[in-house]
């Protein structure tokens, strides 16, 4: 069903038209002084807008006419000046109480809808604070009827609301997140004929992100996100049936509602017709974006009209994002067949296809094998990919892929570290930086899935890897350190080669212009030497290249927010191959970030260490009950059930005394001494430390000074 069909419940077309039963009242308000104004700099006039106004007749004399001109008058300078919006409203309602049956030009009607509102950034920051403060308004947008009433005197004035006049609208419905109006604007655009831009739809979707960040009753968030998913599968198909190609800041926003609203459908349909990817065949086009196309070609049919928009490029952040939402809808097959065939896709694919058509060698021609081959959209994993592909993995359960994905991320890791040291023992001044590295957030859902399900094998597997992890980023920060330091020394020994040299130029230089006898032969062979030498000085040096040590860190990027996508402009897509821009290493980051991960894998091993002795120690006790009951328990090496004596139980079992420096236990340990003389110490030390421990606090409280 398409959106105009939907039956959204606000910004509704029947509203009361701007009263004339209290015209005095009005009179009054447009005539008072205004307190606030707003600076003339920052009001935009549109174009035309000052010769709207209609001149005033020199033959015309009567009350109504000079009643019209005057409030005419108010109105045009309250525009002009930047009046607050509530002056503004008040002398264009004052000028349509006396306008009678004539009507105003387009132009003023529209500057008066620009102007009757507060900025957006206001409203957006008031309305974040009522409603964080538990104060929900009755409208979502104060000012919902005044844009009503307007648009309706445009169309009552026959004339036609303007494509900018709606986006205005929906640029303030976003700002205070009011996506059902937002829809029913775009309704209202769509029933007058009006054709949406790519701006359109960012509006659109900018008021239902913005919704759902701010703050929603607990009994009303099942409403809304079910109410936010039919939104935003009716916008993707209304862009489908439109020919609206994604833009980069659309599909952005699209990406971040989809996160929270979970719907499989409208984001399977979001890949196909934003990446070109189908994610039920990724090694293949899908046929919605190319069989349909080359048909058309086929046939002559194929038009600009009829084109379908080119997709979006694939890059790592869409990549980190597919998982994301992939993960969090909890199918994993989905997941994992996503993850490698868009991280590594097959480069052939097309070959390995099988087609019943192609033995029927009867009928038509036989296919061109000249065509190109298609290369499906793919990106490069980093280290937060293999992160959160690893978290969703734990967090449904699969320990046998997520300890696949573990070890996979540990061979990159080195494989990366292995091409670093192989360029800097090449001296090559461009060395990328790692995107791969193992650190405990790789670790981390491993161990929670372990320690969940008790499941010992993924924790002695753990306890495995991790000495050999961290021996190996301790070599690493050894060998870069070390490198950085030579770094340094050849940096300053070249410094201080320049500072003689230069020392040495400003002598001779000082020599060639103290010399009085310029005409002599010995002179001359000075100057013509001294020349020589400071020829380096006046001619241009080459650029030196920058070394590792130099270069200044690259800014991460952020997050932005959603109000600081720009969806007014529209890239143009890139005719070659996209290529991801490739950030150069930088050694003091690269030193810090190591020096972060060992501190942070140490304390982890310690964590998994005593993990391991917890469970195990739990597991141990569980059974001992059972076997203390009489009852049966399953044994490995025989592969059956049965029962075990107590005596035999703690043979097998081989319990041990706790440790006295355990820094994970809650209580304090103490060993026990079996004893009697250490056990009568122990009791009488302790009634010992029991009967004065009155006596101390009492003899506190008398030595405090009596103010106290």
């Amino acid at each position: 069903m398409s959106t105009c069909a939907l039956p959204y419940h606000a910004f509704a077309p029947a509203l009361l038209s701007v009263t004339r039963t209290a015209p005095r009242h009005l009179l009054r308000t447009s005539s008072r002084p205004s307190s606030s104004t707003r600076p003339f700099s920052s009001i935009s006039l549109l174009p035309g807008f000052l010769d709207a106004f209609p001149t005033p007749s020199k033959h015309s004399s009567s009350p109504q006419d000079c009643l019209r001109q005057q409030k005419l008058t108010y109105l045009k300078d309250s525009l002009i000046r930047g009046r607050s919006p509530s002056r503004v409203w008040a002398d264009y309602t004052a000028l349509l109480n006396v306008m009678g049956f004539d009507t105003l030009p387009l132009e003023i009607h529209q500057q008066v809808l620009r102007q009757c509102t507060p900025p957006s950034a206001e409203l957006r920051v008031s309305t974040a604070k009522r409603l964080a403060a538990g104060n929900a308004p009755s409208a979502p947008h104060i000012h919902e009827g005044r844009f009503q009433a307007i648009i309706r005197n445009i169309r009552a004035s026959d004339a036609r609301p303007e494509l900018s006049d709606y986006h205005f609208i929906l640029e303030q419905f976003a700002a205070v997140g009011h996506h059902i109006g937002a829809m029913h604007v775009y309704k209202e655009l769509i029933g007058a004929n009006i054709m949406p831009q790519p701006r359109t739809f960012g509006l659109c979707l900018q008021a239902i992100a913005h919704r759902m960040q701010l703050p929603v009753q607990k009994q009303h968030k099942e409403h809304l996100s079910v109410e936010t998913r039919r939104m935003m599968s009716d916008l993707v198909r209304e862009m489908r049936r439109l020919r609206i190609a994604f833009t980069s800041a659309n599909l952005d926003l699209t990406m971040r509602i989809l996160k929270e609203t979970l719907d499989m459908e409208t984001f399977e349909e979001l890949m196909k017709w934003g990446y070109g990817i189908d994610l039920s065949n990724p090694d293949c086009p899908p046929v919605e974006f190319y069989g349909a196309q080359n048909l058309k070609a086929d046939l002559g049919m194929d038009t600009q009209t009829n084109r379908l928009p080119r997709p979006q490029v694939f890059s790592t952040a869409a990549l980190n994002t597919t998982i994301e939402i992939l993960g969090r809808i909890g199918n994993v097959s989905k997941l994992v067949q996503a993850f490698e065939v868009l991280t590594n896709p097959l480069p052939r694919a097309k070959e390995h296809m099988f087609s019943s058509f192609d033995d029927d060698d009867d009928f038509g021609v036989a296919a061109s094998p000249t065509s190109p081959p298609y290369i499906p959209p793919h990106a490069t994993p980093n280290t937060t990919s293999y992160i959160m592909l690893i978290r969703h993995l734990c967090t449904i359960g699969h320990a046998t892929l997520a300890r696949h994905y573990i070890n996979e991320a540990m061979y990159y890791d080195r494989q990366k570290d292995g091409r670093t040291k192989t360029s800097i023992k090449k001296n090559r001044s461009a060395i990328p930086a790692p995107k791969i590295s193992v650190n405990r957030g790789t670790f981390l859902p491993a161990l929670g899935l372990s320690n969940r399900t008790k499941n010992l094998s993924l924790t002695r597997w753990l306890t495995r890897k991790l000495p050999g992890v961290l021996r190996r980023k301790r070599y690493n920060l050894e060998y870069y350190t070390k490198y950085k330091e030579k770094m340094e020394k050849q940096a300053q020994a070249l410094k201080e080669i320049e500072q003689r040299r230069a020392t040495k130029l400003a002598a001779i230089q000082k020599t060639r212009t103290t010399s009085s006898n310029a005409d002599s032969p010995i002179t001359s062979l000075l100057s013509t030497g001294a020349q020589t030498v400071d020829s380096p000085v006046t001619s241009p040096t080459p650029e030196k290249p920058v070394s590792l040590l130099e270069r200044s860190r690259q800014n991460r990027p952020k997050e932005e927010s959603i109000f600081e996508i720009d969806i007014d402009t529209i890239p143009e897509l890139p005719s070659a191959p996209f290529q991801e821009s490739v950030r150069l290493i930088d050694l003091d980051l690269h030193i810090r970030v190591l020096q972060r991960d060992i501190a942070e894998l140490q304390d982890f091993s310690q964590r998994v260490d005593f993990l391991l002795g917890r469970t195990v120690q739990r597991v141990k006790e569980g059974l001992g009950r059972r076997v203390w009951a009489g009852k049966d328990i399953y044994l490995a090496h025989e592969n059956r059930r049965r029962q075990v004596s107590r005596e035999d139980w703690i043979k097998d079992v081989n319990f041990t005394n706790r440790r006295a420096d355990d820094q994970f236990s809650r209580a304090p340990v103490m060993m026990p001494d079996t004893s009697p003389a250490a056990t009568r110490k122990f009791f009488q030390s302790n009634q010992t430390a029991h009967r004065e421990l009155p006596q101390r606090v009492l003899s506190h409280l008398h030595s405090m000074p009596s103010g106290e």
